[in-house]
């Protein structure tokens, strides 16, 4: 079983990633925006009427942003979609209404 995950205000993490497992991360101090940036997009799909056997699959894109850094003992992933959010007036984050979708056509996307 995986451990539990922490959470924290999204204004915080350049800070938490300087530490793993209760230790202070090897290296110096990582600078969070200076790691590349790193996108990913998923789906987030909902089944319009799903009693009936021909029902519509409206599926909307989903936008993660993932930073890859390095400490001494090499790479890892810092997921930061809700800090790109606060941290950039020009977000690369859609923030847009769900007025439009993808797959929407009969049985999936």
């Amino acid at each position: 079983m995986t451990p539990p995950c922490r959470f924290f205000p999204a204004s915080q993490l350049p800070t938490e990633i300087q530490v793993k497992d209760g230790k202070r991360r090897k290296g110096g101090r990582i600078d969070l925006s200076a790691c590349e940036l790193l996108s990913m997009v998923q789906y987030d799909c909902q089944i319009e009427n799903p009693s009936q056997g021909d029902a519509t699959v409206r599926c909307w894109p989903v936008q993660r942003w993932f930073r890859r850094c390095q400490d001494r003992k090499g790479n890892f992933m810092v997921e930061t979609t809700m800090w790109e959010t606060r941290t950039s007036p020009s977000s690369p984050v859609d923030k847009g209404p769900r007025n439009g979708g993808i797959g929407d056509g009969r049985g999936g996307a």
